[in-house]
């Protein structure tokens, strides 16, 4: 059975000027592309990063942000999809770009289940997934930038009973935030931090955790610092100010 293998190039990309030095790197994923656009703007061990190009509000705060402050920023640009789709062998196939980090999230994230012609695509979404790491390995602390919708999903997900419950070791819902604007860490320094000045935030379980493939399983499992910074879509003001008291945290510890 013939696999088709990924294929990679380094070229200026000119889609996303607003952010400085930016680059692409274009990989084949089956029959689709995938650009992963990068903007190296300093020399800190911080990487910011976006992996649901749908999610447009974490990649205008990133903008808006890096304008002030320099930043490294990587984030996926293929059709502003969550899943990526893609055809190989003649079979069409999606993944959640972060679901792919692990032998057991690729296993769950692929769709539909075509049992034959699996290895095909678990073998295009762990190139992806090499990919992405690659680029993020030589970076000490990953900021992801996410985005949420209301109600479906929030900080109350991680309370006992919860959709999130069992990746929770401690939770902190503050008053002064809405439930959709939120932290979530692997690090107990940066939780209790957070904490601290009042700000939503959860701090993951590292070791019973759901391993969903994502890139906070991941980083916990590496021992690699991991921050997400989550906000409901079309909060950007709010998501802007959790990013400058994660940037103001990390300058300090």
């Amino acid at each position: 059975m013939k696999i088709v293998f990924l294929l990679t190039l380094f070229i200026p990309f000119r889609g996303y000027s607003q952010f400085n030095n930016a680059m692409t790197k274009s990989i084949k994923l089956g029959d689709s592309t995938i650009n992963i656009v990068t903007s190296i703007q300093s020399s800190s061990e911080t990487l910011y990063l976006n992996i649901h190009e749908d999610e447009q509000t974490s990649i205008d705060v990133a903008k808006a942000f890096s304008k002030k402050i320099p930043i490294n920023f990587i984030f996926l640009n293929h059709n502003q999809t969550r899943r990526i789709h893609f055809n190989v062998n003649r079979k069409r196939y999606s993944v959640d770009p972060n679901r792919i980090y692990t032998e057991e999230g690729r296993k769950k994230t692929i769709k539909p289940w075509w049992r034959l012609f699996l290895k095909d695509a678990k073998t295009q979404a762990e190139h992806l997934s090499n990919e992405i790491l690659n680029l993020i390995s030589p970076y000490k602390t990953i900021v992801s930038m996410h985005n949420n919708t209301d109600v479906n999903y929030s900080i109350k997900s991680y309370l006992p009973k919860g959709g999130e419950a069992k990746n929770t070791a401690q939770v902190y819902i503050s008053e002064k935030w809405d439930a959709d604007d939120f932290i979530y860490t692997t690090e107990r320094r940066f939780y209790d931090y957070l904490k601290a000045k009042n700000v939503n935030v959860i701090l993951q379980d590292n070791e019973k955790y759901v391993n969903d493939g994502s890139l906070s399983v991941y980083c916990g499992e590496k021992g690699i610092p991991y921050i997400n910074i989550e906000a409901q879509k079309g909060h950007f003001e709010e998501q802007y100010k959790l990013t400058e008291i994660i940037h103001e945290m990390l300058e300090k510890i």
